[in-house]
């Protein structure tokens, strides 16, 4: 059911999509309301499901991490063992990320791993475990994870510098205080430096100064809110597009950073050469974001595929131990 919300409730879903640790007078100065208004509007959307949470966007590269992708298609299950490994799936530590799709894939997912061999250990069970039950499958590095606010919600382009994960080099040492706040604020980014304090048995200060810090380095890229766009009357929509050459692709990336529908860009390595993840109210909006793609880039865009998120069953960019 598409909900009726009004410009206030939108504004608010944009800026909480752009910085979910916004506080409340900023965000009340930012609508022109009050900050009593604010909250109660908060606390309706949480209450609807509508934000379903807040999660802090970590940039596990710099810990040491890379991320793979598995893409699965089913055969010979039933729906109840299919549901059982997607369960499954969601349990192990290694896995940050699950979507269920529509396509030429049933389910796609990312797992964090300190390199390619300890990929392999885990995959290795995968496969004994479920080999019976996969007619394909399909697994890429990601190098670049490029992700946007949905300016879609305010009808604006968009002028966010957004988020970036993977594309580190540089390994950035932290302590187990550093680790313990990673944890706790990957999937709840709206904790007070009080709660977090109380929680982790420190100060409020000690606790800023590691917020600081964290975001100085890069290893926390942003805070945003997890919103159920079916809500919206939108649905999300990944793209893979194989390019007939490169010559532009600075230009193509700025393209998706200001197109209000587009929301993430992705690099890999094994896979096409250039992934787009956007929402569209139906399969015309989608049609016609991607026609606009390929006429500003005729000469460039070559064939592409795509799948339909069904739902979302995990996203946290903090998925150690």
């Amino acid at each position: 059911m598409i909900a009726k919300l009004d410009l206030y409730d939108k504004k608010i879903l944009f800026e909480l999509d752009k910085n979910a640790r916004i506080p409340l007078s900023q965000l009340a100065k930012k609508i022109k309301k009050s900050k009593q208004f604010v909250d109660y509007r908060i606390k309706k959307l949480e209450q609807e499901k509508i934000i379903k949470g807040y999660m802090t966007v970590i940039d596990h590269s710099k810990l040491g991490y890379i991320s793979v992708r598995v893409y699965f298609k089913f055969h010979n299950i039933s729906p109840k063992k299919q549901k059982e490994i997607e369960e499954e799936l969601i349990k192990d530590k290694e896995v940050w990320w699950l979507v269920t799709v529509e396509g030429p894939w049933d389910v796609g997912y990312a797992t964090a791993v300190k390199n390619i061999l300890d990929f392999y250990e885990y995959w290795d069970k995968i496969i004994k475990k479920y080999k019976q039950f996969i007619s394909k499958k399909l697994i890429v590095v990601y190098t670049h994870i490029k992700q946007y606010p949905k300016s879609y919600i305010i009808n604006k382009k968009n002028t966010d510098k957004g988020t970036l994960v993977g594309a580190s080099k540089e390994i950035i040492k932290c302590n187990e205080l550093d680790f313990q706040l990673l944890k706790l604020i990957s999937d709840k980014a709206r904790l007070t430096l009080l709660e977090i304090a109380k929680r982790l048995n420190t100060s409020p200060q000690v606790i800023k100064n590691h917020i600081k810090k964290l975001e100085k380095t890069g290893i926390i890229q942003g805070y945003r809110a997890l919103i159920d766009v079916s809500f919206l009357g939108y649905r999300y929509y990944k793209v893979y597009i194989n390019l007939l050459n490169t010559n532009r692709i600075k230009e193509l990336e700025f393209f998706c950073e200001q197109h209000p529908n587009i929301l993430n860009i992705n690099r890999t390595i094994g896979g096409v050469d250039f992934e787009i993840e956007l929402q569209a109210r139906s399969f015309d909006e989608f049609e016609s974001i991607m026609n606009e793609v390929r006429e500003k880039f005729n000469g460039m865009i070559g064939e592409y595929e795509f799948v339909i998120a069904r739902e979302e069953r995990k996203m946290t960019y903090f998925p150690f131990e």
